[in-house]
């Protein structure tokens, strides 16, 4: 029997930064506010028979074990050693973006993962439980110096806002039907444009971590998101411009953070910037990625704009409702 997992990648619109484990710790709380991506991660995997000699794994390279300790992905070592006596498995993998493209492949990748697991072993589980599963492989287990709201965005699916608080506790905030309207529509409009450079996030994350004006402008990055998220305002014009207002104020606070930023990428954006947009913000940890884009003209327009600034390749950030979800056949 084969047996497949699947997670969506993520977007984050807010408070991204706030959610980092350090962060939380020592200002008590992070929030987070974003969206999962129509791109996904799959894991599929087959059990082996008792007899088999070693276990197969597939990804960007062909790996194989006799014991999950000599696994040398450590994503794949540690989803398998959460699991006691699960036996020999091949693994191949499959996704839209790798590690470091700002995406949250690396924790869309282990739910995936973890949810194929899961399933060959006919234990059940809920979308909260792998987030903190991943987290915790993740952050505690393999020290990357990252947040949660890769896992818990994800694994939930749709628009989610999380708070995140000491000791990996993790709870859902409430979004108003009325911003949540405005942000789907808005989603709608976005693209996603490749900076065709990938970089390790650990050694960014390192480096904000490292520098003492970093939680001051988290502090900031996170009281922007949490006004959009608490603010009771319900007329649809007032929210769609504060949320844009929001999103701008937070990448301006970013960009000037450490290593968000190489001059190859803010030539890049300076490109951009030319084209009629109410916002541009580099995803994920800075250094490298995807653009994400919200044009103000039509697609058929903006896309040609595109083409014509020499940016030959693009995608609709379109919304996934589905979080991670497994199937056997």
């Amino acid at each position: 029997m084969i047996y497949l997992g699947k997670a969506p990648y993520r977007i984050s619109l807010l408070g991204g930064g706030s959610d980092l484990d350090w962060f939380v710790e020592k200002e008590s709380f992070g929030i987070s506010l974003g969206y999962a991506l129509n791109k996904y991660s799959y894991a599929v995997i087959n059990r082996l028979p008792s007899i088999s000699s070693y276990g197969i794994l597939n990804y960007s390279i062909r790996e194989t074990y006799c014991d999950p300790k000599e696994i040398t992905h450590p994503l794949i070592r540690e989803g398998i050693k959460y699991f006691k006596n699960l036996g020999l498995i091949e693994l191949s993998s499959y996704g839209f973006a790798s590690g470091g493209s700002g995406l949250g492949g690396s924790s869309s990748f282990l739910l995936s993962l973890l949810a194929a697991l899961h399933i060959s072993q006919s234990i059940e589980y809920s979308s909260s439980l792998l987030a903190h599963i991943a987290s915790e492989i993740e952050i505690n287990i393999l020290s990357k110096p990252i947040g949660r709201q890769d896992q818990y965005i994800s694994s939930e699916g749709g628009i989610n806002a999380f708070k995140f608080k000491r000791s990996g506790d993790v709870s859902k905030l409430s979004i108003s039907r009325e911003k949540r309207t405005v942000i789907t529509r808005i989603i709608d409009s976005l693209y996603l444009i490749p900076s065709n450079k990938t970089r390790p996030a650990d050694k960014v994350l390192n480096s904000l971590k490292d520098n003492p004006s970093s939680i001051r402008y988290f502090k900031m990055i996170r009281e922007i998101a949490n006004s959009f998220i608490n603010c009771d305002e319900k007329r649809d014009a007032y929210l769609e411009e504060k949320f844009h207002e929001s999103v701008r104020q937070s990448w301006e606070i970013k960009s000037k953070m450490t290593n968000v930023m190489d001059e190859k990428l803010k030539e890049q954006f300076a490109l951009l910037n030319k084209i009629p947009n109410n916002w541009i913000r580099l995803l994920g940890a800075g250094s490298g990625g995807y653009f994400l884009i919200c044009p103000k003209e039509s697609p058929e327009i903006f896309r040609q704009r595109l083409f014509d600034k020499g940016f030959n390749v693009f995608f609709k950030a379109s919304l996934s409702n589905q979080g991670v979800s497994s199937m056997h056949f």
